[in-house]
């Protein structure tokens, strides 16, 4: 990690990479993931904002919830409480938001609950709870091999049993089977994946949100009922889940933007670090600008 990047931990145990100047913008990262995700964002970002990359409760080196409830709504709380903290004197100032798969997640009800807070969302490839269309078992080919641990993560203990010891050998299936193109995620990056998600504990926590994907949903469905306001960007990978990303944002928000970003897997933040950040910086670029 570059020496101006600073790791810190922020209230509530969350670990933070924080670096640059400007109007904050928080950035979330998925399962299984770390804030690192975001790594080849930073430079560009860092030019005219302040990014806050976290860890999600649990995941990487923040710590779990005190109370143990994964659910959105909750860690959504946390994380909120953790940047209004870390902002201090500065704890009225508006950010952006940005989540990416379970950081996606976790971006939506975040919004819903301090919409005032925000400046724009922007949810990167994620199949927000309570938002996939319904679908008919046994599925098709191509939807199991793109939800299937939807399914798998939210059985009790046995995911744990036939992952240990084994992270590594799953996380690289996962990644070549999500990603464009083999070894879509940076090496470095790739290798603090497998160190965090090998440690004691770690797969199982990541596996809570899924566990807690229906507890989410619910929550999601009742926010919908007041639909978001704040200008919402929505970038789905064109070999994942690609400019569906718009129509599922649109069921909770009424100014939406986006699209497929091509050459692209589910990764978009290793994949396309730089047709990312240029989608990224216009958007939050003309959301200051707004202001």
């Amino acid at each position: 990690m570059p020496p101006k990047w600073q790791v810190t931990h922020l209230l509530h145990g969350v670990r933070a990479i924080i670096g640059g100047r400007g109007p904050p913008v928080v950035l979330l990262p998925g399962w299984p993931q770390t804030a690192e995700a975001y790594e080849n964002l930073f430079e560009p970002l860092s030019k005219h904002y302040t990014f806050i990359a976290l860890d999600p409760p649990g995941l990487g080196d923040s710590l779990p919830p005190t109370n143990n409830a994964y659910d959105t709504a909750n860690i959504s709380r946390v994380l909120a409480e953790a940047i209004t903290d870390t902002l201090g004197s500065n704890s009225q100032q508006q950010y952006h938001l940005v989540g990416h798969d379970v950081g996606g997640w976790i971006v939506y009800p975040w919004a819903a609950q301090f919409q005032s807070r925000l400046k724009s969302l922007s949810i990167l490839d994620a199949s927000v709870p309570g938002f996939l269309p319904r679908f008919e078992f046994p599925l098709d080919r191509a939807t199991n091999l793109r939800l299937w641990q939807f399914s798998f993560h939210a059985l009790p203990e046995l995911p744990e049993i036939l992952t240990k010891g084994r992270e590594r050998e799953l996380l690289t299936w996962f990644f070549n089977l999500k990603t464009a193109k083999p070894d879509g995620a940076h090496a470095a990056q790739f290798e603090r994946y497998i160190q965090a998600y090998s440690r004691p504990g770690a797969m199982s926590r990541g596996f809570e949100y899924y566990r807690a994907f229906e507890t989410s949903a619910k929550q999601n469905r009742e926010f919908a009922k007041t639909p978001l306001e704040v200008p919402v960007l929505a970038l789905g990978g064109a070999s994942s889940v690609g400019e569906g990303m718009v129509k599922l944002v649109r069921g909770f928000a009424t100014n939406v933007e986006g699209g497929a970003i091509e050459e692209c897997g589910h990764f978009l933040p290793e994949e396309q670090p730089s047709a990312v950040a240029q989608r990224l910086l216009e958007f939050l670029g003309k959301n200051e600008r707004e202001k």
